[in-house]
């Protein structure tokens, strides 16, 4: 009975430690010039995910259990103390997806944006220039949207005008312009345990939560909660590995009884 005891408590843990692994996404808005309300209500609108828009400056935001944080258009510089906020949130493990404008709109945002993401070591940067104009639907049957498990699902995508991006070293490209293929159109990159992204084209979302037959909801829910390839914080196991320990400490208090009997 003991034994049974064991296994039932050692089941039970590892339950408990795989379903912690799996647990919803919570995400956070902080918007300048964007609407935050349509981002904020498309997350929670998701089933067994959470979002809160926060204000202020982001040295002064609590981002515990926070796993995707979008910056958005910034109409300031991004102060120092910001920039630091933002390398200890990606080193706990956490996503930024930054949200431009095409280049010729206000290309100021692009610009902070690209201080920031150089501060953080991204190799990504905005042109500020425009690919694409007026509403296009991007899909995998034309190239246009690369295979990756951040685009799982999404097999077709609305967008609208966007700058192009500048991609290199680690940084890996999720999609590309219709016009020009070599037109970069997001992208993203795992710093440490962290991830960031980039799309600088706000028309994304222009008709949220209900795209039709395109894929953007799949998309934007990846962002929060699909498989980037970064390393686990401190190296944590994962539930599989968690799996073995458990029953290896089991295998380990079965000898023990067995010596002492």
């Amino acid at each position: 009975m003991k034994i049974k005891k064991n296994i039932a408590v050692v089941c039970a843990a590892v339950s408990l430690m795989s379903a912690g692994a799996a647990n919803a996404g919570v995400a956070a808005i902080w918007s300048d010039a964007y609407s935050p309300s349509t981002l904020n209500n498309f997350y929670n609108g998701l089933a067994g995910h959470s979002s809160s828009i926060v204000t202020g400056q982001l040295d002064t935001i609590n981002l515990t259990g926070v796993n995707l944080l979008w910056a958005i258009q910034p109409t300031n510089d991004y102060t120092a103390a910001e920039i630091s906020a933002m390398s200890s949130f990606l080193s706990g493990g956490g996503r930024i997806a930054f949200m431009g404008e095409h280049g010729t709109f206000v290309p100021a945002y692009n610009t902070r944006i690209n201080f920031a993401l150089a501060a953080l070591g991204a190799n990504i940067q905005v042109v500020n220039t425009v690919s694409d104009s007026g509403f296009r639907s991007a899909s995998v049957a034309d190239g246009q949207i690369l295979t990756h498990p951040l685009t799982d699902g999404v097999n077709t995508y609305e967008y609208a005008a966007f700058a192009p991006l500048l991609v290199s070293g680690s940084a890996q490209v999720l999609m590309v312009g219709e016009e020009n293929p070599n037109d970069i159109m997001m992208a993203y990159q795992n710093i440490g345990p962290g991830s960031v992204f980039l799309i600088t084209d706000q028309n994304v979302w222009d008709n949220a939560p209900n795209w039709g037959a395109f894929d953007n909801e799949r998309m934007f829910e990846n962002l929060l909660s699909g498989d980037t390839g970064a390393p686990p914080v401190n190296q944590v196991p994962e539930p599989a590995s968690l799996a073995l320990l458990g029953m290896g400490l089991l295998g380990l208090n079965l000898a023990r009884r067995r010596k002492a009997a």
